[in-house]
């Protein structure tokens, strides 16, 4: 029985921030259209700051970006914030 608690306890407190935020990616060679994932990046960080919600995280992959950004959301609080951050790239 214990057990099951701990499950439930778990599914109430991670899933819902897994469900609920999101990665975008951007690169150099991505394209606007796309959806942002890893795999079909955006071009801009600008588009990307369109459509981050509170939560998610905007990466920024290896490149040179001459924009100019202007967020329109930043966040609701410092746990739930827009976090913009560059790729880290795998040495290898």
């Amino acid at each position: 029985m214990k057990r099951h608690q701990l499950i439930f306890i778990f599914v109430l407190i991670f899933v819902p921030t897994m469900v609920w935020t999101r990665e975008y990616h951007v690169s150099v060679n991505g394209n606007d259209s796309a959806d942002g994932s890893a795999s079909s990046p955006f071009k801009t960080i600008s588009k990307a700051a369109l459509v981050a919600q509170p939560g998610d995280e905007i990466i920024v992959h290896e490149g040179t970006y001459r924009e100019w950004i202007n967020p329109s959301r930043g966040g609701e609080s410092d746990s739930k914030r827009i976090v913009y951050r560059g790729s880290r790239r795998r040495k290898g």
